[in-house]
């Protein structure tokens, strides 16, 4: 479950469609990154920190959909950082959080974990020998918050970055995305954790996976704006943009329903694009 991936910095397996959280060890204190979806994992999580000799008394959250923070409570001992709009996104996750529990909304809210420290542009939070970065990466989500560890140069990107699935933006935006991506290929990255998947070793790969995941997006905006040109439906277009020309040996189709969540993606794109078109037309009436 916990795979030291520099020193002093783990990777945290999650059961949630091979997820990672991650652990921070500096020399005057630790930090957590995400607290998955489960108790008994951040339970784990907080016992693995003690054991270490920390207290598990601060929480990173890349952001606050229900797998990063529905397991918490166990590492929400102290401060908890999130971006601004965090509060707003996990409220919206309340009647999820209720059913899976059995309880009312109202009883969720009170047992949900919220964030205690919030910011815009960026954090910084010193461990002593590690200095930690948070800034925003929005795409998957419009909170998403990349953790960046800088004297080892371990970034852990949330769902801004997956190596396991295809991108997902269903409750996000493509293009805010791949500018997100952008951002990160400007930093210097010797170990990526992405929010699920396999953790990703040395410079090389790293750029080569945020280059790909950006043209994987592009690539596909491309071919609906083309074809919704042709004025082709959406089913159409889901059909034509298929996964293995799109995908192919990237990922592994059997897995994750990984063909559902291309074509999830494929039709947020679609959306993206009609609603773009309808703005620009409202706008020529005008």
């Amino acid at each position: 479950m916990f795979t030291e991936v520099a020193p002093g910095v783990f990777s945290v397996a999650s059961r949630f469609v091979d997820g990672k959280n991650g652990i921070i060890l500096g020399s005057r204190g630790a930090l957590a990154v995400d607290g998955s979806n489960y108790d008994d994992e951040a339970q784990a999580t907080a016992d693995f920190i003690r054991q270490k000799g920390y207290d598990p008394n601060r929480l990173a959250l890349t952001h606050g959909h229900s797998d990063h923070i529905f397991g918490a409570a166990p590492l929400a001992q102290g401060e908890i950082f999130a971006h601004a709009l965090t509060p707003g996104v996990i409220q919206k996750q309340l009647p999820r959080f209720a059913e899976m529990r059995g309880i009312s909304v109202e009883a969720a809210a009170a047992r949900v974990i919220q964030p205690t420290v919030t910011f815009r542009d960026e954090l910084w939070v010193s461990l002593g020998d590690k200095t930690v970065w948070l800034f925003p990466t929005p795409g998957h989500s419009v909170d998403g918050v990349s953790v960046y560890v800088q004297e080892v140069r371990v970034l852990f990107s949330g769902d801004s970055v997956v190596t396991g699935i295809v991108a997902a933006i269903g409750d996000g935006n493509s293009e805010v995305l791949e500018t997100s991506l952008h951002r990160l290929m400007t930093l210097d990255i010797d170990v990526l954790v992405p929010g699920h998947g396999h953790v990703l070793y040395g410079a090389d790969k790293v750029t080569d996976w945020l280059t790909w995941q950006g043209a994987y997006l592009s690539q596909v905006r491309a071919e609906v704006q083309s074809r919704l040109a042709r004025d082709q439906n959406t089913t159409a277009i889901v059909e034509a943009i298929d996964f293995e020309t799109f995908v192919g040996d990237r990922l592994p189709v059997a897995q994750h329903g990984m063909r559902k969540r291309h074509q999830a993606t494929v039709m947020k794109i679609i959306a993206e694009q009609i609603e773009k078109r309808s703005g620009e037309t409202d706008f020529r009436a005008k």
